[in-house]
């Protein structure tokens, strides 16, 4: 008979067993689940199906071309059956299609990512969190956190980068774990690069050259930073801009290693000049010069560039100076451990918070958005009663202006006898004017079912 201990030990005929569970960096009152679920008792949620609300915010966009933000924040917010996750992504699509994209509520983001993780969504996440331009989904730092945290559990690195660079993309450094998690998770998908590939070039299949004529040819523009595709570019960058922020062996080791990722390899000289001369004592780790090693034996399967082959005598210059002998992967995890106990109950207190402000938003929003369709009901209403009293006044007072409409029948009966002349008189009027009067006049042939 098995006994579980409060100690966590196992006793199985006499023999003690220790179970050691999987702990991630973020304790489970990080996620702010209780809080979280406790949306669904709110009025606003529980009045609406997201089934037929669905079907209502799709026809409003097929037929009228646009969705309201609180309406779609609503929706995103009600949803809890997996199967829903088509109608979320047409929604959202919907919504950025149209000006209400503007206005989109923070709880939008936060719930459309939470409702992908929950429900293990990994790849309909990615795509959506990297095509801001379809889907217009940003990340606070609480998802972030959970998200980077969860697959770093899972040992998923390939996706917990992807996610890293998030940050790096809308340049932001404001939480201190974001940063954190976001350093270790790109050095830990560098251990294993080939599970997130760059991704494809589609390929041309027209078999025929198509000519299309236009105004001017716009010449060909990459930003090197929205535009990056390459894994190495983009985890090389978010390890400079992390790396940047932090004055210490980590900061300047996440820096080298990133502008060789990078392939900025002059930033990188001139980089190490300055180490030389200024950096007192440990410059980077040790491990960086076999981890830059292993790097550019991924990146170049062939033969190096001559750049990089110069800017290794350099890092050879560095090695001799001095470095930490410290292990690499130990001082990112207590980088971010560092920054949990610094960050931790700051953003639990500041998402619960956020909870509450975001329902009274939600709530104060849909009662702006109903006074403003009533008000314009009201506006439609009056000039609807204007234009009927105006035609009454006109049929009333009739035989008052008589003289006077029949002088505006005359002069309408004039412009238009002046219309067909200036068209007579152009080339091949008449023609063209029977041909219409044909078109107007002509008479579908009737079908008659025939007998066998």
């Amino acid at each position: 008979m098995l006994k579980i201990f409060k100690s966590g030990c196992v006793v199985s005929r006499g023999f003690r067993r220790t179970v050691v569970q999987k702990r991630s960096f973020l304790s489970e009152a990080y996620r702010c689940e209780e809080a979280w679920k406790a949306r669904l008792q709110s009025s606003l949620l529980q009045k609406y199906d997201p089934q037929n609300l669905f079907v209502t915010l799709d026809h409003k966009y097929t037929s009228a071309g646009k969705v309201s933000a609180v309406d779609i924040d609503i929706f995103a917010n009600s949803i809890v059956e997996k199967n829903q996750i088509d109608e979320l992504m047409v929604l959202l699509q919907n919504l950025r299609q149209s000006a209400e994209t503007t206005n989109t509520l923070d709880s939008t983001h936060h719930a459309v990512i939470r409702y992908l993780l929950d429900h293990d969504y990994t790849n309909e996440l990615m795509r959506i969190l990297h095509n801001r331009l379809d889907f217009g989904i940003f990340p606070d730092h609480l998802c972030y956190n959970i998200l980077m945290d969860t697959y770093i559990k899972r040992k998923d690195y390939a996706n917990a980068a992807k996610v890293a660079v998030l940050p790096m993309l809308q340049e932001d450094y404001m939480n201190p774990i974001t940063n954190a998690l976001s350093v270790y998770a790109c050095h830990m998908y560098l251990q294993n690069p080939d599970t997130w590939q760059k991704p494809l070039e589609p390929e041309d299949d027209h078999k025929e050259e198509i000519k299309i004529r236009v105004r001017f040819l716009r010449n060909p523009y990459f930003d090197d930073h929205f535009d990056l595709t390459d894994p190495y570019d983009l985890v090389g960058k978010t390890l400079v801009f992390q790396g940047r922020a932090m004055d210490d062996t980590l900061g300047r080791t996440c820096q080298l290693r990133g502008l060789i990722l990078y392939k900025k390899y002059q930033d990188a000289s001139k980089l190490i000049s300055q180490w030389l001369n200024v950096v007192k004592g440990d410059v980077i780790y040790d491990e960086t010069f076999n981890l830059i090693e292993k790097d550019n034996e991924n990146m170049y399967k062939e033969e190096a560039p001559d750049e990089l082959k110069q800017l290794m005598l350099q890092v050879n210059e560095l090695k001799q100076k001095g470095s930490c002998k410290d292990s690499l992967i130990e001082a990112l995890k207590n980088n971010v451990k560092s920054a949990v106990d610094k960050q931790h109950d700051v953003d639990i207190k500041e998402q619960l918070e956020l909870y509450s402000k975001w329902d009274e938003k939600r709530h104060l929003t849909l009662e702006n958005q109903i006074k403003e369709i009533n008000r314009q009901a009201r506006i439609e209403n009056i000039e609807k009663m204007k234009k009927d009293l105006k035609l009454q006044e006109r049929v009333l007072t009739f035989f008052e202006n008589e003289e006077q409409i029949e002088l505006e029948i005359e002069k309408k009966e004039a412009l238009e006898k002046a219309e067909l002349e200036r068209v007579m008189r152009m080339p091949r009027g008449p023609a063209k004017l029977q041909k219409l009067k044909q078109q107007d006049e002509y008479v579908p042939p009737q079908i008659i079912k025939r007998k066998n």
